[in-house]
Order: C-alpha cells, then sequence, then structure tokens
C-alpha cells in the first residue's frame, strides 16, 4: 500500500502512516490506502483491535499534502478533495473493532481531526495539536465541525479561531486526549490499550459504538456540501498560494506545515 505499513502485533493490527518525509503528510492516495486498511482491518477475524501512528521519531501527520493542495484550482477537484476527506475520517468512525491514536510530534489540519475519530487517543509529551488553516486563508469548516461535534462550541472557536498549537496538557483538559506519556514509551501504551479493548465483547463493542459515533458521523455527512462550498470560495480567492509556495520552496522535511 502506498505510504502505508501494516504490522500485526498479536490480534493488534499497527496501521503506519509511511510518507517519505516525517511529517506525513496525507493525499488522496494515502487516504484511500489507509481507507483499504481500514477496511481489510475490520473484516480480518485475526484482528481484535487497530493502532495508528505516524513511526517512530515522525509526525502523526503534519496534514495535507501541500504539492495537491497548490492544484485546488478546479472546483470539481475540490469537492472530490473534501469527500475523500471526510471518507477518511468516516473510515475510522465506521470500524466495528476500537481504534486508538498515538500522536506524536505534530498533528496539524488534516492529522489533527483525523487523531480526533479514535475510540481512544494517545499523546506524546511532545506532541501538539494545530489547526492554523484561518491564518493561511484556507477554510476551517471540517476542522470547526468535528471539534464542536466533539468538544463543543466554545473550544472549537477557540481553536479555530487562535490558531496556536495544543500542548498535551490543554488537549488533556479539552477532552482532545486520553492519555499522555513519554514519546519512548506510545506505542507500547497504545498497544496495551488495544489489547485490553480487543478483549471487549466484538457484539456489545461495536453495537455501542455504532451508537456512540452516530453524532459524529451525521455531522461529517452533513458538512460535505457546506464544507466543499467554504473550500471552494477559499481556493478561488489564493489567499494561501504565498503560504503553498513560502512552504514547498523552503520547508525543511523536519518543520511543521499546515493543512487544507
Amino acid at each position: 500500500m502506498s505510504n502505508i505499513e501494516i504490522e500485526d502485533v498479536g490480534r493488534v493490527r499497527i496501521v503506519r502512516l509511511a510518507h517519505e518525509k516525517p511529517t506525513n503528510p496525507v493525499g488522496k492516495q494515502t487516504a484511500l490506502a489507509f481507507m483499504a486498511a481500514m477496511r481489510d482491518a475490520d473484516a480480518d477475524e485475526n484482528v481484535g483491535s487497530v493502532v495508528v501512528t505516524g513511526g517512530e521519531n515522525r509526525c502523526f501527520s503534519a496534514g495535507g499534502d501541500f504539492n495537491e493542495a497548490r492544484m485546488l484550482s478546479d472546483d470539481e477537484i475540490v469537492n472530490d478533495t473534501i469527500d475523500w476527506c471526510t471518507d477518511l475520517y468516516l473510515s475510522v468512525l465506521n470500524m466495528s473493532k476500537p481504534t486508538i491514536s498515538a500522536v506524536d510530534r505534530h498533528a496539524v489540519g488534516l492529522g489533527f481531526q483525523l487523531a480526533l475519530m479514535f475510540d481512544w487517543k494517545l499523546m506524546s509529551t511532545r506532541a501538539d495539536l494545530f489547526m492554523p488553516e484561518l491564518e493561511h486563508g484556507i477554510g476551517a469548516s471540517m476542522g470547526a465541525t468535528i471539534i464542536t461535534t466533539a468538544c463543543g462550541y466554545d473550544v472549537a472557536r477557540h481553536v479555530v479561531m487562535s490558531c496556536r498549537p495544543i500542548g498535551p496538557e490543554e488537549a488533556m483538559r479539552l477532552g482532545m486526549m486520553d492519555e499522555v506519556c513519554e514519546p519512548e514509551f506510545l506505542l507500547d501504551r497504545a498497544i496495551q490499550r488495544a489489547n485490553r479493548m480487543s478483549r471487549y465483547p466484538g457484539i456489545a463493542f461495536a453495537a455501542t459504538k455504532k451508537v456512540l459515533t452516530e453524532h459524529m458521523r451525521r455531522a461529517l455527512e452533513d458538512t460535505r456540501a457546506a464544507s466543499q462550498h467554504v473550500h471552494r470560495e477559499s481556493f478561488r480567492a489564493k489567499a494561501m498560494t504565498k503560504h503553498f509556495d513560502n512552504i514547498l520552496g523552503t520547508v525543511q522535511e523536519t518543520e511543521v506545515v499546515s493543512a487544507g
């Protein structure tokens, strides 16, 4: 699979975002490969739970792929991008098995939003969550919908409008993360949690999760058209063009980039 690595540790399926850049940008092909990996894990009787990570000493995901985002000048491409982003998030929510995210370094924009889709969320002490879209002229409608649904209006308003990173302590206080640990223990802790949750009787877990995630799934579906409109208008205005050019021209692989 493109930019995705799969490893099984007992009944835990580890899905690694494995882009050649350690920032782990997510474009359409990576998203499609990720969705296929989630479907395969859900259908595999030998898999009890799924852990998603960006890999050792790598970002969970610093957002969308700027090489693709820079091409979002056509309305149909913008609409398609919002569709696959929405489907990416839904692929986690639709899993009948427990899912755990292990966030290290940075989760930005799309990466931030993806990290919030999981049943249990872990974060390293050096990680942060970041949604800087508005200061770069990019619509933040999907992020606003996701954070409002998960954490409430005032939290979403603050995160989206401030455009500043959220560290582990604040992420825990806001209910965005469930556990924080040192980076070297992050994957092991995620696997431990996954093993525990995989022992829950499957039928009861799947039925409960379906009810628990219904509000988020519905919110994502309901915001598709509105988010497509917001992003069409944003990209038509080209306010983010200078930002994209600066990032693609000068950024080092270890720097944080924002997402669409």
